[in-house]
């Protein structure tokens, strides 16, 4: 975590690596790549994993991302921004000058979260059978959460929570996140 950078290492293992897409690539009769073009490919494929989160909150909330300003965050955000904009077709790029302390400093503001999940069974179907072992299983997570962040040095006045059920209905596959009453109902 606090080491220096391996400049010789990490060259060496884009050597290899760019060695091994180069035979497959010869062996399809495609041209090679260079080590800086398989680096840039690493790149361009976080470009891209950046930019799909941000087009589907977007366009989920029926709006166009190209219509908007992108600002960006982040050690890292202003080398990404302009390639991530360009990929989301924005033409304006916003950059706050101290962007990369606004990140740590919001995730400091930020709330602590502990979240748990299990499946439940594939073909369960909503009786009170069902419930009833739905809510013992909820109270388990949430008992283990609440274990974890005590352990962290939370308090019980410090903490809240909140148990969800993803539901489908029977023959469907989409499921609907539902929050579940306090009551058990």
């Amino acid at each position: 975590e606090k080491e220096a950078l391996d400049a010789e290492a990490t060259k060496a293992a884009f050597t290899e690596l760019t060695k091994t897409i180069n035979a497959y690539m010869k062996d399809l009769h495609l041209p090679e790549y260079s080590i800086d073009e398989v680096a840039y490919g690493f790149i361009k494929n976080a470009n891209v994993s950046m930019c799909r989160p941000i087009r589907n909150l977007t366009e989920a909330r029926g709006y166009a991302a190209a219509e908007h300003v992108l600002s960006v965050f982040g050690g890292a955000g202003p080398q990404h921004a302009c390639a991530i904009a360009r990929n989301l077709g924005m033409s304006k790029v916003f950059i706050h000058r101290f962007s990369s302390v606004l990140s740590a400093y919001g995730m400091g503001l930020a709330d602590t979260a502990e979240e748990a999940q299990e499946p439940f069974g594939e073909n369960k179907v909503y009786s009170d059978t069902s419930l009833a072992e739905a809510s013992k299983r909820l109270d388990l997570l949430t008992k283990a959460c609440i274990a974890k962040l005590k352990s962290r040095g939370f308090t019980d006045e410090q903490l809240t929570t909140r148990r969800y059920l993803n539901l489908r209905y029977q023959g469907t596959d989409t499921t609907m996140m539902t929050e579940a009453s306090e009551d058990g109902d």
